[in-house]
């Protein structure tokens, strides 16, 4: 049956909002803000570190970072008495 890969998310940030297309080779496009410049992209968490690499070195792009949603504590069941 169809298995669940594990995905993360990369923050792009671009210098200009026409090379935003160019980037849909490396993953899946989430969300892109033209105001602000930058793209929600996904990719598989096993190539995650070499496609940040790759990313990172295109002229076109400023900035990339990984998105820490993971990181984030998820159980809301009593969060709010602490």
């Amino acid at each position: 049956m169809f298995e669940r890969q594990k995905r993360l998310g990369l923050l792009v940030y671009l210098y200009y909002n026409r090379d935003a297309k160019k980037l849909s080779q490396y993953g899946d496009k989430i969300y892109h803000s033209k105001k602000m410049r930058y793209l929600l992209l996904y990719v598989n968490a096993e190539r995650a570190e070499q496609t940040l690499a790759e990313i990172s070195q295109l002229n076109y792009v400023k900035t990339v970072l990984p998105s820490y949603f993971t990181d984030i504590n998820q159980e809301f069941v009593g969060n709010l008495q602490e």
